[in-house]
């Protein structure tokens, strides 16, 4: 959906809400309808370099798949508009000398599971979310039941993989959950890649490089914290370089504790995963969704339950917290 400069007229500009090596991200409003959006576009210091293009050329190839898609991406935020390359400085407000495409989507309700590292600095509580509502979801949600949020992931990630990519960086930094709901909105998925063959001086790239990232993020090797401190924090999983020594760090965090047929199962996910028998995502999510059964159970019947249940209900008292109040997230009507 291209649209002219004047329609972004359509919409008001206002606060920065972050930025990474590639994109800035602004709040902004639809002045019509009042509706919450963001506008996307290329890092301004890459646009004053003139070295956006192939910021650019991301920005039109996920147009593209979109449109292959139905023009719908599971779990992502709807786009709204995507302008024609062109000079901004009116909109922006600064003067960077070359033309750039500007997005403009629906901003995501809720939170992210995880908050900033800067933010995490400042001893705010940005891992709360993913605690509560991912890794370690101790109380059915009211309407959806058992929490999903990393099938709803994996249904993000096969929809790629369906037509030929591979959606790599879904960190829970870029993911958001709106407690309410239990609505999962992954809000980069800029990251994609076909897969490529081994060469002599590349080892291959497939989906079982895509997995490994997903599964040291959302499969927990741990039982759910001891205490209120550790459900508020966010340690980020130790990644290689390497392939086969990043399986072999990330399944060694299983046998540390007690072998039980959650991590039994886990360590022979990943046995595959290096041997690279991974194929599709249908069969991965196979495996994790008897891991989160198998966990479950063990969980529930553990005689820490209650004591943990105890800090899950005090880590959503924690919610109500100031900090969760810059995202489109209201605790009181919010929160389960």
């Amino acid at each position: 959906m291209h649209i002219s400069g004047s329609e972004l007229a359509q919409f008001e500009l206002r606060e920065v809400l972050g930025e990474g090596a590639d994109f800035q991200v602004f709040a902004g409003r639809h002045l019509d309808t009042g509706a919450d959006v963001v506008f996307k576009r290329p890092h301004p210091t890459l646009v004053s370099r003139n070295q956006h293009q192939e910021v650019e050329a991301a920005i039109h190839d996920l147009a593209r798949i979109r449109s292959e898609l139905n023009g719908e991406i599971p779990h992502t935020p709807a786009p709204l508009s995507l302008s024609g390359p062109a000079i901004h400085d009116s909109l922006f407000g600064d003067s960077l000398g070359h033309e750039y495409t500007v997005i403009v989507e629906s901003r995501a309700r809720g939170v992210p599971l995880v908050g900033s590292v800067v933010d995490g600095v400042r001893k705010h509580p940005i891992g709360l979310p993913m605690n509560l509502f991912c890794l370690n979801p101790l109380h059915p949600h009211t309407s959806r039941g058992e929490s999903q949020v990393f099938l709803d992931i994996l249904e993000t990630v096969e929809a790629f993989f369906q037509i030929g990519y591979l959606l790599m960086d879904v960190r829970p930094q870029n993911v958001f959950i709106s407690p309410k709901t239990d609505e999962v909105s992954i809000i980069d998925v800029s990251d994609f890649r076909q897969p490529r063959e081994a060469t002599r001086r590349h080892p291959p790239v497939d989906i079982n490089d895509m997995l490994l990232d997903l599964f040291r993020w959302y499969v927990p090797a741990n039982d759910p914290p001891p205490d209120l401190d550790s459900w508020a924090q966010y340690t980020e999983p130790l990644r290689s370089p390497h392939f086969e020594r990043g399986v072999d760090d990330t399944r060694s965090l299983f046998s540390i504790e007690e072998l039980t047929d959650d991590r039994e199962l886990a360590m022979s996910v990943l046995d595959r995963i290096k041997a690279r028998d991974f194929s599709g995502v249908s069969d991965f999510r196979a495996c994790v969704e008897g891991i989160i059964e198998l966990r479950k159970q063990r969980i529930v019947s553990s005689p820490a339950h209650l004591e943990q249940m105890e800090l899950w209900r005090q880590g959503i008292a924690m919610m109500r917290c100031d900090y969760w109040g810059k995202f489109l997230f209201s605790s009181e009507p919010d929160l389960l």
